[in-house]
């Protein structure tokens, strides 16, 4: 496991890694104090925290299917798979770079956050096009289901006032 100063000074692109930028929010506002823990198969392979900012970089294995988990004090993890796997005769790994909106615990309160449990993601390396992607669709309909869990808990709010 490495801390944030030695993984934002060694995250450089490499010919055996995925370089990897991430943001971590809340709406529009920066959620400081997140750790990031990546699994390999359920193992705890990197673990690394964002402080000062709400930006990260890291470099992740090639060649396997990885589970990013988001965590931060007052705010629910989030997860997405990432498939690093690539075709053995590519000339350069993509890098890959995205945002990741979190909810607080505050936001969710009162309503069964179980869904939160899957992954709000999935990402592959597309020959066609080079680089890695999202799955769209699936994105799609889980970015649905966590809005609805959040339109869910404001209306149970709205209940008890």
């Amino acid at each position: 496991m490495f801390s944030l100063q030695l993984q934002a000074q060694r995250a450089r692109p490499s010919k055996d890694s995925v370089f990897v930028k991430g943001s971590i929010y809340n709406n529009h506002d920066h959620v400081k104090n997140a750790v990031i823990n990546v699994y390999d198969r359920n193992e705890l392979i990197k673990s690394f925290g964002v402080r000062s900012s709400n930006k990260f970089m890291v470099n992740l294995p090639a060649q396997a299917v990885l589970t990013i988990e988001i965590t931060a004090p007052n705010f629910h993890t989030k997860r997405f798979i990432f498939d690093t796997r690539l075709p053995t005769d590519i000339a350069k790994i993509p890098e890959y770079e995205f945002d990741m909106d979190i909810f607080s615990e505050e936001e969710l309160a009162g309503v069964n956050t179980s869904l939160l449990d899957f992954p709000i993601g999935l990402v592959t390396y597309s020959e066609k096009k080079g680089k890695f992607l999202r799955n769209k669709n699936y994105t799609k309909k889980m970015k649905k289901r966590y809005l609805d869990l959040l339109d869910e808990a404001l209306m149970t709010e709205r209940a008890a006032q």
